[in-house]
């Protein structure tokens, strides 16, 4: 290998490294998309993860593009405050969508929570 070839390929490779650098470099100062779920975290209180859980698993299209909106509607400003999980029911039935939720109904007893099946066995 001659001297001239060598010093070819070793301004190739730093010619490479210098353009991995820079692709880096600009990939880290592009802002980093936040997802809605990231941005909901900043409303979302109580139940609401739990509405919105059921509502991807039971509506998966629409809910992805709802809960983009909703995000964007927190990132610009227009929804503020806490979204509650009873509000966000709320909100999915204005809209059309019949969220079912597991219920539960348990009595409190002696310190202890009993499920209505058991209260009426009597354990």
């Amino acid at each position: 290998m001659s001297d001239t070839e060598l010093e070819r390929i070793k301004r190739q490779r730093l010619a490479d490294m210098q353009r991995t650098l820079a692709a880096k470099k600009q990939q880290a100062e592009q802002p980093k998309q936040a997802t809605p779920e990231q941005i909901l975290k900043q409303v979302f209180v109580g139940r609401a993860w739990e509405v919105y859980e059921a509502t991807k698993r039971q509506y998966p299209q629409i809910a992805g593009r709802l809960f983009q909106e909703l995000a964007h509607l927190v990132e610009t400003g227009r929804l503020t405050g806490q979204i509650t999980g009873e509000q966000l029911y709320g909100l999915l039935r204005q809209i059309g969508l019949d969220v079912r939720l597991e219920t539960k109904i348990q009595v409190l007893e002696h310190g202890e929570l009993k499920s209505v099946a058991d209260k009426f066995r009597g354990n």
